[in-house]
């Protein structure tokens, strides 16, 4: 009788251990590897996110939390990278130069992920430079971020109160809901930014070698706006009123040692919406120039 009294208390202590271990932390990331969630040091403040991505996309989202989760999303062999990115079945040359792979398939291993964490500013990378990285992200409302990658993806921000940095080489810079102050930068891209609400006395920064910018700004921003595009036209439903352009030419004089004259003078739109306030800059190289009231 005591033996199987025994036996049967072995066999409850069994069972529960496994339902225990089915809802511990491990077992959850067992279930999903491609998640991850970290805190900030100190929740009960705004915390930095810092991300550099070299090819992959990057989705930052605010939401009512207090921690950070990171999804960390793999592309498929065969998936297509856009117009006049590369596109291909198997191996590339350059992976398998012996040929070795012919005839195999090609599986897709999910990306590498670092993170760290001190000080309220956490820092994120992957690693492998030759595999794209696309990354979810939730961060709590009130989030500082640095936020750049360089090929292959386009950055989306929404609904994050901050200071946001926003960098992009090839692809396009999307911001939506956002308050605060931005600095937004793409070379061969469209930079789109709604804001809510912007931060007082706080100068912003938008530019595109390559793209139009599209911006939305509360209708009671009081900002002075400088505007300027080389190959398009701006357009804004504010009420602007012309200030003096800032000294923005460039004279060489060097005739007197046998050099020459040189004058150039940038043309900007610079003038003030509902007073005045910090300067808000937008330049593009190739594209228009939209500001839009909120």
């Amino acid at each position: 009788m005591n033996i199987q009294i025994l036996t049967r208390a072995c066999l409850c202590a069994g069972v529960a251990a496994l339902c225990a271990g089915a809802t511990s932390p491990a077992a959850q990331t067992q279930q999903d590897p491609n998640r991850t969630t970290v805190s900030f040091s100190d929740p009960s403040r705004p915390g930095l996110l810092h991300l550099a991505l070299v090819t992959g996309s990057i989705v930052v989202k605010g939401a009512d939390v207090k921690e950070v989760t990171i999804e960390t999303h793999a592309r498929p062999a065969e998936a297509e990278h856009g117009p006049g990115r590369w596109r291909f079945h198997g191996p590339r040359p350059e992976e398998d130069p012996e040929g070795e792979a012919h005839g195999l398939h090609r599986l897709t291993q999910q990306p590498g992920l670092n993170v760290e964490e001190q000080d309220n500013r956490m820092t994120i990378s992957a690693p492998n430079f030759n595999r794209p990285a696309d990354l979810q992200i939730q961060v709590p409302r009130r989030t500082n971020l640095e936020l750049s990658t360089v090929n292959g993806g386009d950055i989306h921000v929404e609904g994050v109160d901050g200071e946001l940095e926003v960098s992009n080489v090839n692809g396009t810079i999307t911001l939506t809901g956002i308050g605060g102050s931005v600095v937004a930068h793409t070379v061969n891209g469209k930079v789109s930014a709604a804001l809510a609400r912007v931060s007082p006395q706080k100068p912003m920064a938008f530019s595109s070698l390559n793209g139009a910018i599209d911006i939305t700004l509360p209708a009671a921003t009081k900002a002075n706006l400088k505007l300027q595009t080389d190959n398009g036209s701006a357009f804004t439903d504010f009420d602007l009123h012309t200030l003096p352009q800032p000294s923005d030419s460039v004279l060489e004089d060097t005739r007197q040692s046998g050099g020459r004259y040189r004058l150039k003078v940038n043309k900007i739109i610079y003038g003030a919406i509902n007073g005045g306030g910090p300067d808000i800059e937008v330049r593009t190289f190739n594209g228009n120039i939209y500001v839009r009231k909120g």
